[in-house]
């Protein structure tokens, strides 16, 4: 099977890829469905994603005007929750602009497909300044040498760049005038930060066009080298890679990435550059 031409890409199919071409093949062209759990104990794990999805909603429902003291007690029987709650309330928006654009969905093409891009909250300054803010909800703070190498970090800084006009008076945003921040809200609303250059944004465009070229061209996905990389992937049973999930304890990642998991109305996205 071929990649569709219709295809959307998003910075999870794209990290896919990377990760194990063919997991990339087993979920967006195959469209399987997984068939094995992703980290034991599977009650634990599926609990810290009910509560990363719920506190991004509280986060959105937040900034569009839902005060925090009712959201709060919303949470009051669930304390990890209470916890994130009160130091996103703390600090979660210090210092930040009037000027904020919660899940925001942007795209642009490359070769003649659509990446998109939804972020969890963008804030312009009014001197120009653009943030991009991504709540994160995994139990320890990432290494910034491996966040730089994420395609989150790559996508999300050049769709800005390529497509976030309308948010910017309609003029495209200078790429030294964006920044990323991941906030680690589990971590005493830790920081992670990345600037961004003109320099940087061409890299990133000659790498995602070479990624995506990879992907269209390609007639075999074979099976990651790192097996490490199976070890919290629903497909390992499919790929002879093992039929037990990974020790939650060692499981880094924060709630799904749901950019993929839907239907995309592409009628609703604000920008699109082609």
């Amino acid at each position: 099977m071929k990649l569709p031409n219709d295809f959307v890409f998003s910075q999870s199919s794209l990290q896919d890829f990377v990760d194990c071409p063919s997991r990339f093949e087993l979920r967006y062209i195959e469209k399987m469905r997984y068939p094995s759990l992703e980290a034991n104990p599977p009650l634990m794990f599926e609990e810290h994603m009910r509560q990363g999805a719920r506190f991004h909603t509280m986060v959105q429902q937040h900034v569009a005007g839902v005060p925090a003291d009712a959201l709060a007690k919303s949470v009051v029987n669930d304390e990890t929750l209470s916890a994130w709650w009160a130091t996103f309330i703390a600090h979660g928006l210090d210092g930040l602009p009037s000027q904020r654009h919660v899940e925001t969905t942007l795209q642009t093409s490359i070769n003649e497909y659509r990446l998109i891009a939804k972020y969890d909250l963008i804030t312009v300054d009014p001197d120009g300044r653009v943030t991009i803010i991504d709540w994160k909800t995994s139990r320890n703070v990432t290494r910034k040498t491996t966040l730089e190498k994420r395609l989150q970090t790559i996508v999300y800084r050049y769709v800005l760049a390529q497509a976030g006009a309308y948010l910017y008076n309609n003029n495209l945003i200078p790429p030294e005038h964006i920044k990323m921040v991941y906030w680690f809200v589990a971590n005493d609303g830790e920081t992670v930060e990345f600037d961004y250059s003109t320099e940087q944004m061409q890299a990133d465009k000659e790498y995602l066009s070479g990624l995506i070229s990879d992907i269209a061209d390609a007639n075999l996905f074979p099976l990651t080298a790192d097996t490490n990389k199976c070890r919290f992937c629903s497909y390992r049973s499919l790929c002879n890679r093992g039929d037990k999930a990974g020790d939650w304890d060692d499981f880094d990642a924060d709630e799904p990435d749901t950019v993929d998991s839907f239907d995309v109305d592409f009628d609703q996205i604000a920008e699109i550059e082609f």
